[in-house]
């Protein structure tokens, strides 16, 4: 199996945390997801995959639904 981008098999999986937040000035009101997950890293090129569990999924489909809804300024963050 090849990288998608540049077609070599030069290929890692690493594990990755990673944050995934909305890039918006409206994104800072949602919490940002936090994945744990297995990547796949190109060491040619540097492109990179990895799925998003359903959970995680779930978390950034309701703060995208968020941002689209005239309420999103109203939710807050939790912990700290």
């Amino acid at each position: 199996m090849g990288c998608k981008k540049c077609g070599f098999e030069n290929l890692q999986r690493v594990e990755g945390e990673l944050t995934a937040s909305f890039p918006n000035l409206e994104g800072i009101v949602i919490p940002p997801v936090y994945l744990c997950q297995t990547v796949l890293v190109c060491l040619d090129c540097g492109f990179a995959e990895l799925v998003i569990p359903p959970n995680e999924l779930q978390s950034l489909r309701e703060g995208k639904a968020a941002l689209g809804s005239k309420s999103a300024g109203k939710i807050r963050r939790s912990g700290p």
